[in-house]
């Protein structure tokens, strides 16, 4: 994206620092908080409708292509206040600053017919980033860079955005649903969501051998790819899978099919001037989204990263890039999981860089967890369900706060 193509966004809506204190008293903005209440509204009406019919009898087996009505894929940009026309929000104080930017929400409609699952299966949305760069800059001192190992050395091409909890879903209360062999499916409307949004908190200030150097830019650059996925489990799924009590995907013995796809591509840079009083400190924000959140028409193959360990969260460095190659590149936040030895990353992420010293990358205790590297990133093979598509629509254009918002309507 150019930014310098952009027309300035919020030049007149900076929040001051008093305009933002009533924001703070508010309940916190929950990821899964949801932005359209006429929506609502009619997805419990669905649910109704379809609660009312009862499975009786024999059953099928589930099979998803049989058993699985789509109405709705939606996804859309919403403001990150109720009521606010303010794009991008911004929090200064005393010694650090926040943002906020706007929410993307995913939201899929879907019924299920009676029927009885012989296999262990899981219904959800999972995500994965594809693309980051994401950089704060503070005057001729250098930047800090968050980063993700995996990608940046090219080892995979995606990176997965689960919660950690349930890979490779991006969060087990509302993207995913578990159907368990030998448990009857009941007919009925489903909703899967998730809401995604940035809200980076740092300091003003940045030292680097003894000298403070003030922010003054930010930029964030990201992909994300989501796909609409129904996932067999293998007979040796263990139930407990990593760490929890959920099942985990298993390329070697799972099956995915995948029902939709979507993108999602965010771009975000500000401008700060320190020697401004707060609340006047950030001069300038381009918000302005050139690509909006959209269904794909196509389906390509998914790389083995997008659905395994490690997830963005948890594979995340941060790094300061001096100007001043003699001075130490710095890490500054370890990551918690990594695809390769310790050596081997440090080596990754520091060599050819033209640094001749090194601060923080001392082999940490206790070392980061250890997850599978997958050499190449090989492709899933590519399940494509094409499902029954049923008449029912969502709701209309959605309400104001709204940015932008692509719905695939089934007739």
């Amino acid at each position: 994206m150019n930014f310098d193509d952009q027309l300035l966004h919020n030049e007149t809506q900076h929040l001051s620092e008093a305009e933002w204190e009533p924001y703070e008293a508010c309940p916190r903005i929950d990821k899964d908080v949801l932005d359209n209440q006429q929506l609502d509204d009619d997805v419990r009406k669905l649910q109704q409708e379809g609660n009312s019919n009862d499975a009786s009898g024999l059953l099928d087996t589930f099979q998803p292509e049989v058993h699985i009505n789509l109405h709705y894929v939606r996804v859309y940009y919403c403001g990150p206040q109720p009521g606010s026309n303010k794009t991008t929000r911004v929090s200064e104080r005393p010694q650090l600053m926040q943002w906020r930017g706007e929410h993307f929400k995913c939201r899929v409609g879907f019924s299920f017919e009676a029927s009885m699952p012989k296999s262990n299966w899981t219904v959800g949305l999972a995500q994965a980033c594809d693309y980051i760069d994401l950089k704060n800059t503070f005057e001729r001192g250098g930047s800090y860079c968050w980063e993700f190992q995996p990608l940046k050395t090219g080892l995979h091409s995606m990176v997965n955005d689960s919660n950690g909890t349930q890979w490779p879903f991006y969060s087990h209360k509302s993207s995913m649903i578990d159907l368990r062999s030998g448990s009857r499916i009941r007919p009925g409307f489903h909703e899967l969501r998730f809401s995604d949004y940035f809200y980076p908190t740092m300091h003003w200030q940045a030292e680097s051998e003894g000298f403070q150097y003030h922010l003054t830019n930010v930029i964030r650059r990201q992909g994300f790819k989501v796909w609409f996925i129904v996932i067999k489990r293998g007979p040796s799924n263990p139930m407990d899978g990593y760490i929890t009590r959920y099942l985990q995907y298993r390329p070697s013995t799972d099956e995915p099919y995948v029902i939709k796809a979507m993108e999602w591509r965010y771009n975000i840079e500000l401008n700060f001037d320190c020697l401004q009083p707060l609340g006047s400190r950030c001069t300038a924000i381009f918000d302005k989204q050139e690509e909006q959140p959209r269904v794909l028409n196509s389906i390509d193959p998914i790389p083995t990263s997008a659905l395994v360990p490690p997830n963005c969260n948890a594979c995340q460095s941060l790094i300061f890039y001096p100007t001043n190659r003699n001075h130490p590149l710095v890490l500054k936040k370890t990551p918690e999981d990594i695809v390769v030895p310790w050596n081997e990353w440090r080596s990754s992420m520091t060599s050819g860089r033209g640094y001749d010293r090194l601060l923080g990358f001392e082999q940490p205790q206790p070392l980061p967890n250890m997850y599978k590297c997958y050499p190449g990133d090989p492709k899933i093979p590519l399940r494509l369900l094409n499902l029954k598509h049923r008449p029912r629509e969502p709701a209309p254009d959605p309400d104001f706060g709204v940015r932008t918002s692509v719905i695939n309507r089934f007739q």
